[in-house]
């Protein structure tokens, strides 16, 4: 099946923008028409009606000759102009499919074994038939990419070690050896932490303090998700760079020479507060009212 072709300036083109809606949609629905149909770029008067089902189709056409995207054919119809400047001809689609047959015919000679067909012409690629070219005969297929499936492995698979981490039991697109699970007492090494301090992180973090906790937190999560990672020192220093304010320690910083109050009996200590002035409040209401 052929490929319409539009310019990726198309809608902005003075002509194109000046339409109706209905004309508009009438000329593009006729170059998918004509592409499919391999009319060249002919509409038609009897076939009109089926290219676009558009009110008025007739005064559109008329809208399409004024703006000079539409030519007309005496006793025939339109014709869409310079339409094989963009769109490949009859001729050249035609073409296309037989030369598509001989590859399809080709390879399956070659998958039995058995005598082949003459070659084509060199730089000409024996393919599965079930695949176009990116580029075939006349230029009017689309690039596809072929992607990999059970029945068609990916025949350059990348080495392992190539992503920093990898899902728990999954061997990803490398080799499963190439990573292993963070522990869960992992320390980063002394290059690490020097790396943390060179680049500002440590005194960002809240110093050593802050990046223990930042560390214990990569840690626990990590371990919890059973992250498999070929480095963790490179998988905690991208950890540490995405941290953007230090965590909090367990405790709030208590003011010099206060005394230390387990966090609960302060919680306590606050709701007491509160209820002792709500009732301090109404008390003094009453009071006023009588």
């Amino acid at each position: 099946m052929p490929w319409a072709r539009f310019d990726d300036r198309f809608p902005s083109h003075r002509k194109v923008r000046l339409l109706s809606d209905a004309a508009f949609r009438l000329y593009v629905s006729a170059i998918c028409w004509s592409a499919e149909n391999l009319t060249d770029g002919v509409i038609t008067t009897r076939e009109l009606r089926l290219v676009s089902d558009v009110k008025s189709a007739r005064k559109r056409a008329e809208e399409l000759v004024e703006s000079g995207l539409w030519e007309v054919v005496p006793e025939t119809g339109w014709r869409i102009h310079d339409y094989h400047e963009y769109q490949p001809t009859t001729a050249q689609v035609q073409a296309d499919r037989k030369a598509k047959t001989a590859r399809q015919q080709r390879w399956r000679e070659k998958k039995k074994g058995t005598e082949a067909p003459p070659d084509p012409p060199p730089n000409t690629p024996d393919v599965d038939a079930s695949t176009d070219p990116s580029r075939d005969a006349p230029g009017d297929a689309a690039p596809r990419a072929r992607v990999p499936g059970p029945a068609r492995p990916d025949p350059n698979p990348p080495m392992g070690g190539e992503g920093v981490c990898a899902p728990t039991g999954s061997t990803g697109r490398g080799h499963e050896t190439a990573h292993t699970p963070v522990p869960p007492n992992f320390q980063p090494s002394n290059d690490s932490t020097a790396w943390a301090d060179r680049e500002g992180h440590t005194q960002r973090l809240g110093g050593p303090d802050g990046l223990a906790r930042v560390t214990a937190a990569f840690t626990d999560w990590h371990t919890a998700k059973g992250t498999r990672a070929a480095d963790p020192d490179a998988l905690w220093r991208k950890w540490v760079r995405d941290q953007r304010a230090p965590l909090p320690s367990q405790e709030p910083p208590l003011p010099a020479g206060a005394d230390v109050v387990p966090l609960r009996d302060r919680r306590q200590q606050a709701t007491n507060d509160l209820f002792g002035r709500a009732m301090q409040r109404a008390q003094t209401r009453m009071q006023q009212e009588s």
